[in-house]
């Protein structure tokens, strides 16, 4: 609750106006299992938060398998599928005039962004829990009205129009979420402390939510970053309008007092620094980058890029913000397990698979890990993430530890444990993606 009074008073304010081409926004990422996070729970074991990631990652994996075949589809944009059970990183802004507090969850994987509204079924809340929005109380809300473009419409909404848009988004395991096509203005907290305002955001306010999810309970929505530029009903998603540049940077994630994990949104404040690498992207605004191979220790293993991930006509590796864990490709992933298995066969004792995860050895990765021979992930153009055992390994249980990369049959996916230690921006006017190895707090100030 403490963390939780603070994101409020910092946001509860006056909100200033400023053109969204000069905005400079830079905002607090929080990590689920942080002590900063409404859901942090101070009497979780390692193995608890190991089968939490692993089995969150594997549902993130299925889900964008499940949508292989459809990426070539132009009408996801109001059916988009993702996995939010236990996402990785949340974002703190405001929504509405005055401006009412938000906690969402960052996601790479979606293009829409929506909050939990009232009226809302249900709309109970949990302990620690940000209230929904309450766009009848707000002087700048405003609702889409039924146009032949919009697949389902419905009538009276807050007393602001007759009839409006509805959306519609079905999870993974259940969960959905329904609402009408909205724009309103959003308040964020800038780089030196200030707070900026962007107009006319377009987005989804959600008045039915359905599953099991403690989502639903504690957080209020999805902040979407992916690359879509313009929506089937021509919404301008808002890293678009902000310039179409973004960046963010996370610490150790398995340090849960770690203060400087951040977003950065605006051609004024989003770090770009480091090698890039070219991506694409799919039609659901899905982020692509060209594996060309993977070294341990520095030593290239020598796997052809061919081997990597091939999704429809779309070749390369899947980076998200929404999985702890990352994936290879079969072919490849057995070249790197043969050569981890062989290089710590001397220095390190295997144990039996734990929870999804092939290759386990005996110790923690502070103490008999730490010193392991570097992964390095090497892309198109000389950009590349290197990683040490912390980022490599993932303390899967009480004198257990594993390799957190997962054999996949069908794409690979670049996850967030080996994108920790960077800042990694994304330039959606040059199509490129910078790897910027650095400590998140010397980005402050």
């Amino acid at each position: 609750m403490r963390a939780l009074n603070l994101f409020v008073t910092l946001f509860v304010l006056i909100a200033a106006s400023a053109s969204s081409h000069a905005l400079k926004i830079t905002t607090p990422l929080i990590h689920r299992d942080s002590r900063f996070s409404p859901l942090y729970n101070a009497t979780a074991t390692a193995a608890d938060r190991a089968e939490r990631y692993v089995q969150a990652s594997l549902a993130r994996h299925a889900f964008f398998a499940r949508h292989a075949s459809l990426i070539s589809s132009t009408t996801m944009s109001s059916d988009e599928d993702t996995v939010i059970d236990h996402a990785s990183f949340y974002v703190n802004f405001s929504i509405g005039d005055p401006p009412v507090p938000q906690l969402a969850i960052m996601d790479t994987g979606s293009s829409f962004t929506w909050v939990k509204c009232l009226p809302c079924t249900p709309c109970s809340s949990g302990s620690g829990a940000v209230a929904p929005f309450d766009p009848s109380l707000s002087k700048t809300y405003s609702a889409r009205g039924c146009t032949s473009q919009c697949r389902r419409c419905t009538t009276g909404y807050a007393g602001k129009v007759p009839s409006h848009c509805m959306y519609t988004l079905d999870y993974l395991g259940g969960d959905h979420s329904e609402g009408i096509y909205s724009t309103e203005q959003l308040t964020f907290r800038t780089s030196d402390d200030g707070i900026a305002t962007v107009p006319d955001v377009q987005f989804g306010c959600s008045t039915n939510l359905t599953g099991t999810n403690p989502f639903h309970k504690i957080l209020t929505g999805i902040f979407a970053l992916g690359g879509i530029q313009k929506m089937s009903y021509g919404e301008t998603p808002l890293v678009v309008k902000l310039g179409s540049v973004f960046s963010y940077c996370v610490g150790d994630v398995f340090d849960h007092s770690y203060p400087y994990n951040r977003l950065s949104i605006g051609a004024g404040d989003a770090d770009l620094a480091g090698d890039s690498t070219p991506f694409r992207t799919n039609d659901l605004g899905h982020y692509f980058l060209r594996l060309q191979n993977i070294s341990l220790g520095g030593e290239v293993l020598g796997i052809p890029s061919q081997v990597f991930a091939n999704i429809s006509d779309v070749q390369g590796i899947l980076i998200d913000s929404g999985s702890e864990l990352s994936f290879l490709y079969s072919a490849a992933y057995d070249v790197l397990k043969a050569e981890v298995r062989k290089r710590a066969s001397s220095v390190l004792t295997e144990v039996g698979g734990r929870r999804g995860l092939e290759l386990c050895y005996s110790g923690s990765v502070s103490k008999e890990g730490r010193g392991f021979q570097a992964l390095g992930l090497h892309f198109a153009d000389g950009a590349e993430l290197v990683v040490e055992s912390s980022g490599m390994f993932i303390q899967a249980g009480d004198g257990v530890f594993c390799l957190a990369v997962v054999r996949s049959e069908s794409f690979s996916i670049v996850g967030m444990m080996v994108q920790q230690g960077y800042n990694v921006g994304y330039d959606l006017n040059e199509s490129r993606v910078y790897f910027q190895d650095i400590d998140c707090q010397l980005l402050e100030g």
